[in-house]
C-alpha cells in the first residue's frame, strides 16, 4: 500500500525537524523559552545557517531579546538548496531552530539584514513561511514583517513594499524599545494606527507605508512625503559608547562559517575615512572598547573554547590590540583576526599573530596605484604596503590576502595594470630583503566589483558596465597567470550589477525585485517599466534626493558632496579627529579643520 500525500508530508516534516533539531544540539548558548504571556519574535538573518552564526549583530540582537522578561525569540535561516527542495515537496513552512514552529505563528517575523544582496531572500522566505510577500496584503491574523541591520539604516527603500516597519540604527541604541512599543501594542487588528504611533514614539522608527515617493518627468526623485502623523525624517540612533553593550559570540556553533571561534568585536566604525566605505561614515564617530574591558569578553570566550577572533572595521588601528594579543597568548589561547591596515601593522604584531596560530593575514589595498589610492582617501603609500608584506614574512606567517576593487571613481586601465605589478612588487620585495631565503607561500587576490554605497561621498558615482569590468578581471587574471603562488578570486560582475541596484535603489527596484522573485531577474530587467541602468549606470547631480535622503545619520550631505569632489581632485582628507574635527556634521557643526 503506498502512503498518502499526507503521510509523505507528516514524515518529511519530521526530518526537517529532526534536522533542526540536531543543529541546535551542537550549540552552546542557545534560549529555548516557553512562550507563556511572552511576546514571540522570529529572528530572522536571511542566509543559510552557517552564515548566519558567523554575524555579530544577529546574536547580539538575538541576546538581547532573550534577556528580556516580556519577550521570546526563536531564530530562523534561509534554508539550503537540499532542504528548499524538502519544504517545497512535502510543502512545510520555513520553521524556527528552537521550537520548530512555523514563522506564521509568531506575533512578529524581523529580519536582520547585513548585505543589500540578502534583500531577494526576504522575499523567498516569506513566501516559504506562508506569509503575504506585500505588507499591504497582510491582515489581522499575519505576524507583523519587520527588518533592522546596518544594509537596511544605509537604504530600505527596495524593501519598502513588503516591511511593515524597520529599525534604523544600532541595535543596542534602541531596538528594545521598537520591540516593546509593538509587544504592548494589544492586538493586531489596528495595525495601521499602531505602526503610525510606533513611528512617532520610538526614534529610529520608520513605517515605509506613512511616506509617499513623487517623481520628476526624468525618473529622479522629486520628494519624498510623510503622511500626517508621521515623523518628517527618520534620526537613527548610535550608541555613544559601547562599554555598556559588549558585542562577542552568544552562541557557539559547530556549523558556523567560523567554527566555534568566539569573536569579539574591538570596535565599531573607523577613522580612516575611505571614501568608498559606509562603515565609516555612519558609524562615526570611531569607538573603540577599552582594554579591559575587552578583557573580560575575552576571558568569557577563553573559558568555552581556545580560539578568540578579533573582530572590527581597523583592528591594528586599535591603541591595545598588541597588548590584548599577548593576554590571549599568556592565557593559552589561538588568535584570529579581521582586515588589517599596513600602515599599522608590523612584525612585533604579525609574531604575536604567528604565535597565536594565526596563517594567513588580510590587507586591502583596494587600489593598484598610489594616484587611486588618493581618490579613496586610502592613505597608503606602496613603502607602507611593502614594509608591511615583508615584516609578514619575517614573522613566519605563510599566507597573505589581498583585497581590491575594480570600476572605482576615475579608474582608468593604467590603474588597472598596476593591481599585479604591485603584486609581483610586493612578492619581489620579500625575496630581495631576505637574500632570496623567503618567498610567500601563497598571495590570494580577492577582487571585487565597486558598488557605490549611500552615505559615502561615491553615492553620486556610477557603476561600471558589466562587459568593462568582466575585461577588467581578465586583465588582471592573465598579467598574474605565470605566477605559481598567486590564486585569484573574482566576484561575477552580473551579479555586483544587481547589488548596486539594490543599494541605490528606490520602491521601484523593490517593484523590479518581485519580478524577479516570481520569475528571473533577466525577465525582471526586460518586464520593468523602468530601465535599471538608471539607477546603477547614471552618475547623480549634486543636487538629486537620495531615496535614503529621509535618514538622519547626523551626516551633512554637502560634506559628502566636498569629499567627492575633493576624490575627482585626487585630494586627500585628515582622519576622522572627534576632539578636532567638526566637518561631517556629527560631532557638531563647526568647522576647525580642513585640509
Amino acid at each position: 500500500m503506498k502512503p498518502s500525500l499526507f503521510t509523505l508530508a507528516f514524515d518529511m516534516s519530521v526530518k526537517i525537524k529532526a534536522r533542526l533539531k540536531k543543529l541546535l544540539s551542537q550549540e552552546k548558548g542557545a534560549y529555548v523559552r516557553e512562550w507563556g504571556a511572552r511576546w514571540p519574535v522570529a529572528l530572522v538573518y536571511p542566509q543559510v545557517y552557517s552564515v548566519a552564526m558567523g554575524n555579530l549583530g544577529f546574536q547580539t540582537i538575538y541576546h538581547l531579546l532573550n534577556t528580556q522578561p516580556g519577550m521570546a525569540c526563536e531564530r530562523a535561516f534561509l534554508p539550503t538548496a537540499q532542504d528548499w527542495e524538502e519544504h517545497r515537496r512535502t510543502r512545510t513552512p520555513i520553521l524556527t531552530l528552537e521550537s520548530q514552529r512555523p514563522l506564521k505563528d509568531f506575533a512578529a517575523v524581523a529580519f536582520s539584514i547585513s548585505f543589500e544582496a540578502d534583500y531577494p531572500f526576504v522575499l523567498q522566505i516569506l513566501e516559504g513561511a506562508g506569509i503575504p510577500l506585500r505588507a499591504a496584503d497582510r491582515g489581522p491574523e499575519d505576524p507583523l514583517v519587520l527588518a533592522g541591520g546596518v544594509a537596511t539604516f544605509l537604504n530600505p527603500e527596495p524593501l519598502a513594499p513588503f516591511v511593515d516597519a524597520l529599525f534604523l540604527g544600532e541595535g543596542e541604541a534602541g531596538a528594545l524599545d521598537f520591540f516593546y512599543f509593538l509587544a504592548a501594542g494589544g492586538g493586531l487588528r489596528e495595525r495601521r494606527s499602531l505602526l503610525q504611533k510606533l513611528a512617532w514614539s520610538v526614534p529610529g522608527a520608520y513605517v515605509p507605508s506613512g511616506y509617499q515617493p513623487r517623481y520628476h518627468p526624468n525618473g529622479t526623485l522629486a520628494a519624498f512625503e510623510s503622511e500626517p502623523g508621521f515623523p518628517d525624517r527618520v534620526r537613527a540612533p548610535h550608541l555613544p559608547e559601547l562599554a555598556p553593550f559588549p558585542t562577542h559570540s552568544h552562541i557557539l556553533a559547530p556549523q558556523s562559517q567560523w567554527g566555534e571561534m568566539f569573536l569579539v568585536e574591538t570596535g565599531r566604525g573607523c577613522s580612516r575615512g575611505c571614501r568608498f566605505c559606509a562603515a565609516g561614515f555612519i558609524y562615526r564617530p570611531p569607538r573603540d572598547r577599552g582594554l579591559e574591558d575587552l578583557w573580560v569578553q575575552v576571558e568569557k570566550g577563553l573559558m568555552e573554547r581556545r580560539k578568540v577572533g578579533l573582530v572590527g572595521a581597523a583592528v591594528s588601528d586599535h591603541p591595545a590590540v598588541k597588548d590584548l594579543c599577548r593576554k590571549v597568548l599568556e592565557a593559552g589561547g589561538e588568535l584570529g583576526i579581521s582586515s588589517l591596515r599596513a600602515d599599522s601593522v608590523d612584525e612585533e604584531l604579525f609574531q604575536l599573530l604567528a604565535q597565536g596560530g594565526v596563517r594567513t593575514v588580510a590587507l586591502a589595498p583596494d587600489a593598484g596605484s598610489e594616484r587611486l589610492r588618493r581618490v579613496l582617501n586610502k592613505g597608503l603609500t606602496q613603502e607602507d604596503l611593502a614594509r608591511a608584506v615583508v615584516a609578514l614574512s619575517q614573522s613566519g606567517i605563510p599566507q597573505l590576502r589581498l583585497y581590491f576593487m575594480v570600476g572605482l571613481p576615475t579608474e582608468t586601465l593604467e590603474d588597472v595594470e598596476e593591481i599585479p605589478r604591485l603584486v609581483k612588487y610586493l612578492q619581489h620585495c620579500v625575496v630581495k630583503e631576505s637574500q632570496g631565503q623567503r618567498r610567500l607561500g601563497l598571495i590570494t587576490l580577492s577582487l571585487s566589483s565597486f558598488v557605490p554605497k549611500p552615505f559615502t561621498p561615491f553615492q553620486w558615482a556610477s557603476f561600471m558596465e558589466v562587459a568593462e569590468l568582466k575585461n577588467r578581471l581578465k586583465l588582471i587574471q592573465h598579467e598574474l597567470k605565470g605566477m605559481k603562488e598567486v590564486r585569484v578570486h573574482t566576484d561575477l560582475p552580473k551579479w555586483a550589477y544587481t547589488q548596486a541596484l539594490l543599494a541605490r535603489g528606490d520602491r521601484r527596484v523593490g517593484e523590479m525585485m518581485l519580478l524577479a522573485h516570481k520569475t528571473s531577474w533577466p525577465q525582471a530587467f526586460r518586464q520593468s517599466p523602468v530601465n535599471p541602468d538608471f539607477f546603477t549606470l547614471r552618475e547623480r547631480g549634486p543636487d538629486e534626493l537620495f531615496p535614503w535622503d529621509f535618514i538622519n545619520h547626523g551626516l551633512k550631505k554637502e560634506y559628502l558632496w566636498e569629499e567627492y569632489q575633493k576624490a575627482l581632485e585626487e585630494k586627500e582628507s585628515p582622519r576622522c579627529l572627534p576632539e578636532v574635527c567638526k566637518r561631517c556634521g556629527i560631532c557638531g557643526d563647526q568647522l576647525t579643520v580642513d585640509s
